[in-house]
């Protein structure tokens, strides 16, 4: 009676290093409470690509947070995070500002991540 050969299982791959883990995803989508019009159609939900630095240099001095480095507070500065908003997710400004305020405040604070300096720079 021959035994049965048990072949090697294969390894997992390693588990990603903590700072791997930790870095944003290329999109968010954000489902929306109420449906908005885009570009001609009702739309449940919004994706935004990530930033580039192209997209924070066109908003020019005005950057979406309101950062005090001092204290660590973060404020949304509402008009260039709408702007910004609106040039991500690829719709016109006029969609963005057709958002409830909670759905707003919930895309603008799904964003924050991308906006905010690396903690590996502190």
């Amino acid at each position: 009676m021959d035994a049965a050969v048990k072949k090697p299982e294969p390894e997992a791959p390693p588990a990603p290093a903590q700072d791997e883990q930790q870095d944003l995803p290329n999109e968010i989508t954000v489902k929306l409470r109420k449906a908005v019009m885009a570009h001609g159609e009702m739309v449940k939900s919004l994706t935004f690509r990530a930033p580039t630095g192209g997209d924070i240099m066109a908003l020019g001095e005005h950057y979406p947070l309101l950062i005090d480095f001092n204290t660590g507070e973060v404020r949304l500065n509402p008009m260039p995070m709408g702007m910004i908003m609106s040039t991500l997710a690829q719709v016109p400004p006029s969609t963005i500002r057709l958002l409830t305020a909670k759905d707003w405040s919930t895309c603008a604070v799904a964003l924050l991540g991308f906006f905010l300096p690396d903690e590996r720079t502190r």
